[in-house]
C-alpha cells in the first residue's frame, strides 16, 4: 500500500490527498521525505496538526493522517460558450486560473475537512471550481463586458477580481488562493462580422472622400489649366485678327516661351479629336489583354493564343485592315481587333526556334511585313485576311494557315548580320521601309528591289512615317528627321539621355507633335521644327516606350509591370497606373491602341 502511495504522488493529475500515517512508505532505519513539489500536513489523532515542507521526513504514526498537496500553482480551466455579451453579441470564452494552497496549517486543514474524502484530480478541481461559482462568475463577468472590449483588451485583471468575489465563501472553506488568470481568450464571430462590415463601411466612405477629394483636385486643376489656356486663346485670336486659316506656326510667335510651352502641353486636350482609342491591347504571356482606356485596370477581354508560333513579343494595330499584329517567335498572329479571334496565322517554314520574335509587323498593299533580329524581314500575302467585305472578317471561315499563304524572305541575316532587325513601317506611296542595325532598308513590292534608303549614326530601335516624313530613334537617344524625298539628309530633332524606343507622330493642322518616352520624367512631346519641348505626362517610374493617339497617351514603365494612361479628362500631367504585372502575374511584351477615326462637325 505504501508503494502506490508515491505511485499516487508521481501521477499529474493528482492534486492533492490524504492518506492513513500507516500507508506512508518507512524503511528498516529511516522513511522516505516528503517529495519535491509536495507538502504535507500531518494531523495527530488528539488534533493537533505539523506542517512538513518538501524533502523532510513527516515521520508520521499509526493513527496518524497525512495530508499530502502540490506546492504550486495548479491550472483550472473554465470555459463558456455562447455565452450573450452586453450589447447582445453571443461570445465563447477558455480561461486559466491558477490557483494554489499556501503552507498554512489552518489552509491545508481546511482542504483536508472539504475536499480530501477521495485523492482530489484536476478534473474533480475544475469541477467543484466551477460548480461553486466559477462558471457564474465568468458568465457573469462577461454579460456586463462589451465584445469588443473582451475580444480586443486584456481583461485578465478585472475578472480574477469577479472569480476571487463570486468564490470567496468557496476559497475560505477549502483554503484554496486564487492566484492569477494565466491565459484568456474571447471570441465573438457575431462581433467579427459587424466589426469587418464597419472597417468595409469606413473604407468605402474613406474611398469615397479620397474620389471626392481628387475630384475636387481634378477640378481646380482642370479649372486652372483651362484659364491659363483661356488666356492664351485669347491672345492668339487677337492675334489672328479674326482670320479661320491663319496656322498654329504663325500665331504662336505672338506668345512668349512660358506661353507657347503651356499651349502646345495641352493642344491635344483642345482640339477636335480624330483618331481616338477605342482599346489598349496588351501583350503578357500567351495572352492579349483588351484594357477600357478610361479604365486601364478593366480587362475587356482576354484571348490565349496557342503555342504554335512561340512565345509573344509584339503588338502592332492595322487600322486599314483592323488587325492586330501579335509578333511571335516563328511568325505573326492576325487577330480582329474587335473581336478577338484569330483571323490568320503566318509562320516562317523550316527554322530553328529562335531566342526572340518578331519586333514589329505593318501591312501594306495587299502583304503583311514583319521583321525579326534572328529571321530577317519577312512577307506574306494578305489574300482577304482583314477585308470588310470577306467571310473570314465575319467569322465564317476558319483561320487562313500561312500554308495557303507561302512567304517570302526580303532580308535574311547572314552570319549574324545584319545584327538588329526592328522597326518596320510603310510609306503612302507603297514602300517598306525597316530598320536593320544603323541602316534604314526600303524595299520596293512593284518591283522586288531592296536597297538601303539612308544610314544613321547608331542602331536605329524605332521608326515612324507621317506623309513624308521620317522620324527615327537611335540607342544613344537621338531622335532624327529625314524628309523621304531627300534621305540623305538627317536632321537631329532632339537629343535624349537614354535609348529612344518608340516615337508616334501626332498631327495638330500644321503642327506636328512626336509623343515619345523621356524615362524618369516621364512622356515627353516634341515639336519638330518649333524648338518645343512639353511634358505630357509625369510617371513615378521611368517610362522606356509610349503610345499616343488624339485622346490619350500611354507609358510602359521600365520594369515593364504597368502601364501609365491619360486621358483628355485628367488634370495637370497626372496618369492612371495599371499594374498589369500585379492582375496577371506577367509583365508586359508590348503594347499598342486600337483607334477609330471619329468624326468632327462642321
Amino acid at each position: 500500500m505504501s508503494r502506490d502511495t508515491l505511485k499516487q504522488l508521481t501521477d499529474p493529475t493528482v492534486v492533492a490527498l490524504c492518506i492513513d500515517g500507516d500507508d506512508w512508505p518507512r524503511g528498516l532505519l529511516s522513511e522516505d521525505p516528503i517529495p519535491e513539489r509536495w507538502m504535507g500536513l500531518v494531523i495527530k489523532a488528539d488534533g493537533r496538526r505539523r506542517y512538513v515542507p518538501a524533502s523532510e521526513n513527516p515521520r508520521v504514526e499509526r493513527g496518524d493522517k497525512l495530508v499530502l498537496v502540490r506546492n504550486r500553482p495548479i491550472t483550472v480551466p473554465l470555459s463558456v460558450s455562447k455565452c450573450p455579451a452586453a450589447r447582445g453579441n453571443l461570445v465563447d470564452g477558455t480561461c486559466e486560473l491558477l490557483v494554489r494552497w499556501q503552507p498554512r496549517e489552518d489552509d491545508l486543514a481546511a482542504l483536508e475537512r472539504s475536499l480530501l474524502s477521495e485523492p482530489l484530480t484536476l478534473q474533480r478541481l475544475a469541477d467543484v471550481v466551477a460548480d461553486a461559482g466559477g462558471l457564474t462568475a465568468m458568465r457573469q463577468f462577461v454579460r456586463e463586458q462589451s465584445a469588443e472590449k473582451l475580444v480586443r483588451e486584456d481583461t485578465r485583471d478585472e475578472l480574477l477580481a469577479a472569480l476571487c468575489e463570486q468564490l470567496k465563501k468557496f476559497a475560505f472553506e477549502t483554503g484554496m488562493e486564487l492566484d492569477r488568470i494565466a491565459g484568456l481568450e474571447f471570441t465573438s464571430k457575431s462581433f467579427e462580422r459587424q466589426a469587418s462590415l464597419k472597417r468595409e463601411t469606413r473604407q468605402r466612405v474613406e474611398r469615397i472622400k479620397s474620389a471626392e477629394m481628387v475630384d475636387a483636385a481634378a477640378l481646380a486643376a482642370t479649372k486652372r489649366r483651362l484659364g491659363d489656356l483661356g488666356n492664351i486663346l485669347e491672345q492668339l485670336k487677337s492675334a489672328s485678327g479674326g482670320d479661320e486659316k491663319t496656322q498654329w506656326h504663325q500665331l504662336l510667335p505672338a506668345l512668349s516661351p512660358a506661353d507657347r510651352g503651356k499651349l502646345l502641353e495641352n493642344l491635344w486636350r483642345i482640339t477636335p479629336n480624330r483618331h481616338v482609342a477605342a482599346a489598349i491591347v496588351v501583350v503578357v504571356g500567351n495572352e492579349c489583354l483588351w484594357l477600357d482606356p478610361g479604365d486601364p485596370e478593366r480587362i475587356r477581354r482576354r484571348v490565349t493564343l496557342a503555342d504554335d508560333l512561340g512565345g509573344l513579343r509584339s503588338v502592332t494595330f492595322s487600322p486599314s485592315r483592323n488587325l492586330l499584329l501579335i509578333g511571335a517567335a516563328s511568325g505573326v498572329w492576325a487577330l480582329d481587333a474587335d473581336s478577338g479571334e484569330v483571323a490568320a496565322k503566318f509562320e516562317v517554314p523550316d527554322v530553328e526556334p529562335p531566342r526572340t520574335g518578331f519586333n514589329a509587323a505593318v501591312t501594306a498593299g495587299d502583304r503583311l511585313y514583319a521583321t525579326s533580329s534572328q529571321l530577317g524581314c519577312w512577307s506574306w500575302p494578305l489574300s482577304n485576311v482583314g477585308d470588310a467585305d470577306s467571310d473570314v472578317a465575319a467569322g465564317a471561315s476558319p483561320a487562313v494557315d500561312s500554308r495557303e499563304c507561302p512567304p517570302k524572305p526580303i532580308l535574311v541575316p547572314e552570319g549574324g548580320v545584319p545584327k538588329r532587325i526592328r522597326a518596320v513601317v510603310a510609306t503612302d506611296d507603297g514602300r517598306v521601309l525597316f530598320a536593320a542595325d544603323d541602316c534604314v532598308q526600303v524595299y520596293q513590292p512593284d518591283t522586288d528591289e531592296l536597297g538601303v534608303l539612308s544610314a544613321a549614326e547608331d542602331v536605329i530601335h524605332c521608326m515612324a512615317v507621317l506623309e513624308d516624313k521620317l522620324f527615327v530613334g537611335t540607342g544613344t537617344g537621338k531622335l532624327f528627321h529625314v524628309d523621304l524625298n531627300h534621305p540623305d539628309d538627317w536632321w537631329l530633332v532632339q537629343q535624349m539621355t537614354a535609348t529612344i524606343e518608340s516615337v508616334q507622330p501626332r498631327r495638330w493642322t500644321d503642327l506636328i507633335e512626336l509623343v515619345v518616352p523621356a524615362g524618369p520624367r516621364g512622356i515627353s512631346g516634341i515639336y519638330d521644327g518649333e524648338g518645343v519641348v512639353t511634358r505630357l505626362l509625369d510617371s513615378a517610374t521611368p517610362i522606356r516606350r509610349a503610345w499616343a493617339c488624339d485622346d490619350v497617351v500611354v507609358g510602359l514603365n521600365q520594369l515593364r509591370d504597368r502601364l501609365v494612361v491619360m486621358n483628355a479628362n485628367l488634370p495637370e500631367r497626372t496618369g492612371r497606373e495599371a499594374k498589369i504585372a500585379q492582375m496577371t502575374g506577367q509583365s508586359i511584351q508590348d503594347a499598342c491602341l486600337v483607334t477609330r477615326i471619329q468624326r468632327v462637325e462642321g
